[in-house]
């Protein structure tokens, strides 16, 4: 029996997974050493890799099917470590921050979320982002997220349950239904406790804390929560479950990282981190994610200034991204002029904050804190899929090199919840979960876009057929 050799674009996801699959003549992009390897071969076979290694060195047995990628680039496929699915990247998608209800009413856009699941998983997918993590949902999402499971078309799904929240929840969720209510108040170590206890039978992937501080004495506030975020994070832990936490305080992620948080779900934007901060995370191997744009897509949307990006207009949601525009056309000329003003004002202090992130962000990056590129995906005026190349540009904008950030979109999303030994890399053993790429994403990260192939789970997908 001949060898198969095939073309990639010839080949699509019927392709089976039964024969080993060679891919020949690779430069292998490797975070793991944050090395391009040089004319290398992957073989993988029942969504599993076998063998990495020199192409001179692996020869394919009768019956291989064999893939030349002479010329491409391959590496591991994308990580979005902070999205929500709850949300929808629109502009009526958080009526606590916006309330627009009497234009849409909010069981509206939670029809919109659930109904158009799939469409916003075939746009991760299609844009090379193979793994999200969902940082908080509701009951009735973790529910949906396992008819998903396996489906070619959709990336590799982790879910938090809903938000654990220090004290505050916004009204228009705590008046949901439970299947749809994304976050809980707790205000007591019990209360913290009984809450976890009615995640569990949902079999969430991990626990969010949402370290939300109401008491202008930020200090005091976040010690009066702390004994609540301490019994979360210990019960969690007792249960096998890793540990999230919103914080953008400094001494918030303090004082979560000492309680034995594992993942912070963004940077600290109230003042430049120390040494001994870094130290802290860095003795703890806790994880960080920045979420370095999710602030400016509110203010820009509320200011009428949000300019979609190429990325929006190839990956987004069309509707979602027209939603941006509305507030400019409501008829509530009052309510427009007043969101103008709130931009207005707001925009000196998000540049502080932002300065404030990013600095610590490359202090981090460099001090070795393992990254996560996150991009809290969902918030109003962070569309699903597309706002992830955002995220990288402002990485680069901070100072992160090429290769850090190609780490922290990988293997950094994968360590987020500890899952470096299924995916994040291309070692044998791992989840065939791969990029093929016209042009080399190292020399610059613009060649992220020029994606000829995906390959999710063992299966080679063509990204343009993969779209809704």
């Amino acid at each position: 029996m001949k060898k198969l050799i095939l073309p990639i674009l010839v080949l699509s996801s019927f392709l089976t997974t039964h024969a080993q699959t060679f891919l020949n003549h690779a430069s292998l992009v490797d975070p793991v050493t944050q090395k391009t390897l040089p004319d290398q071969t992957i073989v993988y076979k029942d969504g599993k890799i076998l063998q990495v290694g020199p192409s001179a060195k692996i020869k394919a047995p009768k019956g291989a099917t064999i893939i030349d990628v002479t010329g491409k680039w391959v590496m591991p496929g994308m990580v979005d470590a902070h999205v929500h699915f709850f949300q929808t990247g629109g502009l009526y998608t958080r009526p606590d921050g916006i309330d627009l209800r009497k234009y849409k009413p909010y069981e509206q856009e939670i029809a919109w979320y659930k109904q158009h699941m799939e469409q916003q998983l075939r746009r991760y997918t299609s844009a090379g982002i193979t793994t999200v993590i969902d940082d908080g949902t509701t009951p009735a999402l973790l529910q949906q997220r396992d008819t998903f499971t396996n489906k070619d078309y959709a990336p590799r799904i982790y879910m938090a349950g809903p938000l654990i929240s220090t004290e505050y929840v916004p009204p228009v969720f705590d008046s949901l239904p439970v299947p749809d209510k994304p976050i809980y108040a707790v205000t007591s170590p019990e209360q913290a406790v009984q809450q976890l206890t009615k995640e569990y039978p949902y079999h969430p992937d991990f626990i969010k804390i949402w370290y939300i501080i109401i008491n202008p004495n930020v200090k005091a506030g976040a010690e009066k929560n702390l004994p609540s975020v301490k019994a979360t994070i210990a019960d969690a832990h007792s249960h096998g479950y890793k540990i999230a936490v919103h914080a953008t305080e400094r001494i918030t992620a303090q004082l979560a990282v000492q309680a034995g948080a594992d993942f912070l779900v963004h940077d600290v934007e109230d003042e430049v981190v120390d040494d001994a901060f870094v130290k802290l995370l860095k003795d703890h191997g806790t994880v960080l994610c920045p979420t370095l744009v999710v602030v400016s897509g509110y203010f820009d949307t509320f200011g009428g200034n949000y300019v979609p990006t190429p990325e929006d207009i190839a990956f987004g949601d069309p509707e979602q991204l027209k939603s941006l525009q509305d507030l400019n056309h409501l008829p509530d000329t009052n309510l427009i002029k007043g969101y103008h003003n709130l931009a207005r004002i707001r925009a000196k202090r998000n540049a502080q904050q932002d300065s404030i992130r990013k600095v610590n962000l490359k202090k981090m990056a460099d001090a070795g804190i393992i990254i996560a590129t996150g991009t809290d995906a969902g918030n109003i005026g962070t569309l699903h899929a597309s706002s992830f190349f955002k995220e990288i540009r402002a990485m680069q904008q901070a100072g992160l090199s090429n290769w850090q950030i190609i780490t922290a979109s990988t293997l950094g999303g994968a360590k987020a919840l500890s899952k470096e030994g299924i995916f994040g890399s291309i070692r044998p053993g791992l989840s065939a979960d791969m990029l093929i790429l016209k042009a080399d994403p190292v020399a610059d990260l613009a060649n992220l876009r020029k994606l000829e192939s995906v390959i999710q789970r063992g299966v080679l997908l063509d990204p343009e057929k993969v779209k809704p």
